[in-house]
């Protein structure tokens, strides 16, 4: 087999200035970390997608990203239904972050990342995500063009406009806030229910039945009604 130098030069070379436009966005000099988050980052992307729009994203890489794209895959155990959370977490992990920095690097090669894919590519990938997942790879809406120059290991500024990341404790708080609100009102519609119930059982109206038996029946009603409820929340 004749091996042509110059055609895996090429290759190399294309893969070089890719990761060269991440390392600018990501603000850093350390060619190991860059590679280290492109990696991360299309590991995490992909597992999140279906085998067919998993495809069409890998065929805009270079080669040697495609390859890298596609190690370790498992097309039959795609897409996964990992969360935002679980997502973070993995590239914290395999992107040896910080998990307050996952946002920020994740953001950062999405950007260099959109300069390199034709123009929709990464918005109709991004299209097939849940809302907070892809608001973990998006940019924030007010983040300025062109990175912010934070080297890399340099902690995230707190007090910065857009220094929530997600999954953040104030997210977190607030799904918290959400779910518990939520079972609060299937509470009280089983009350109002069960109150309704017993109001019906105890009301004079000209029957046959006795109204303590009516009473009763209402009681039963209503008990049955709350325990309805206790299962569902």
């Amino acid at each position: 087999m004749t091996i042509r130098p110059h055609a895996l030069a090429r290759a190399e070379n294309t893969t070089h200035a890719w990761l060269h436009t991440v390392a600018q966005e990501l603000g850093s000099d350390d060619p190991e970390f860059t590679f280290r988050a492109v990696r991360t980052w299309l590991h995490c992307l992909r597992d999140r997608l279906t085998v067919e729009s998993a495809a069409h994203l890998a065929a805009q890489l270079p080669e040697l990203l495609r390859g890298v794209f596609y190690d370790g895959w498992s097309p039959s155990r795609v897409p996964t239904r990992a969360d935002a959370e679980e997502t973070a977490e993995r590239f914290a992990h395999e992107g040896m972050i910080p998990l307050a920095d996952v946002h920020q690097v994740a953001a950062a090669v999405t950007v260099a990342m959109r300069e390199q894919f034709s123009p929709g590519q990464l918005d109709t990938t991004f299209a097939n995500l849940p809302v907070r997942l892809r608001a973990l790879f998006e940019p924030d809406p007010d983040r300025a063009p062109g990175g912010d120059g934070r080297a890399h290991g340099q902690a995230p500024d707190r007090g910065e406009q857009g220094g929530e990341r997600v999954p953040s404790q104030r997210n977190r708080a607030d799904a918290a806030v959400n779910d518990r609100l939520a079972d609060l009102e299937g509470h009280l519609q089983a009350l109002t229910e069960a109150v309704r119930a017993l109001a019906v059982g105890m009301e004079e109206v000209p029957v046959d039945e006795p109204s303590s038996h009516r009473a009763a029946r209402a009681a039963r009603r209503a008990h049955q009604l709350l325990l309805a409820a206790g299962r569902e929340v």
